[in-house]
């Protein structure tokens, strides 16, 4: 049984690029497995959401968007990715990053050649001005995840990551 909607609805509000649950029940008010995995979910989003508003805002000055400096982290880890190698690590579908890629190509940051050893592959590549918009966009990046766990200690941090991992492998079966 569900039970009555203010024991279980929350509602989201932005006040300032923060967000707030109300009438979201404490842990031990909502002691089900599914009231406890809705809060988590409905918290992540608002982590993620909230991330993604104020990570665009300052990349969109150095002139690009979160999902092109996600892209522009990962091939720049890794010389020689394919672009299902870039949506494994991104966690996203390769036609996903199709129009992506193709956009950075156009605007001179991403350059594709075939594979050495599969003509079928097309290996990416950044080009220099790429790398440095993607420092740019790194710095930007690590400042605004830096706020993300302020106040919590080490032993927090590692545990809160552990759990989440968890979290994901209960979803997935393939930790990040």
């Amino acid at each position: 049984m569900l039970g009555s909607a203010s024991s279980w609805t929350s509602q989201i509000w932005y006040l300032e690029g923060t967000c707030r649950m109300i009438n979201q029940p404490e842990p031990s008010d909502a002691p089900d497995t599914v009231a406890h995995g809705r809060r988590i979910h409905e918290l992540c989003s608002a982590i993620s959401r909230s991330m993604a508003k104020k990570s665009q805002a300052k990349l969109g000055a150095v002139g690009l968007s979160a999902g092109a400096a996600g892209f522009i982290r990962a091939v720049g880890e890794r010389e020689d990715m394919t672009l299902s190698d870039v949506a494994k690590v991104l966690r996203v579908e390769t036609a996903t990053l199709s129009s992506l890629a193709v956009r950075l190509e156009r605007d001179g940051l991403l350059v594709r050649e075939p594979s050495l050893k599969d003509k079928r592959a097309m290996l990416l590549h950044l080009t220099p001005r790429a790398r440095e918009l993607g420092e740019q966009a790194e710095q930007i990046t690590q400042a605004e995840l830096a706020k993300l766990t302020e106040g919590m200690t080490d032993a927090d941090r590692i545990r809160l990551v552990e759990l989440l991992q968890g979290i994901l492998k209960n979803l997935d079966g393939d930790p990040p």
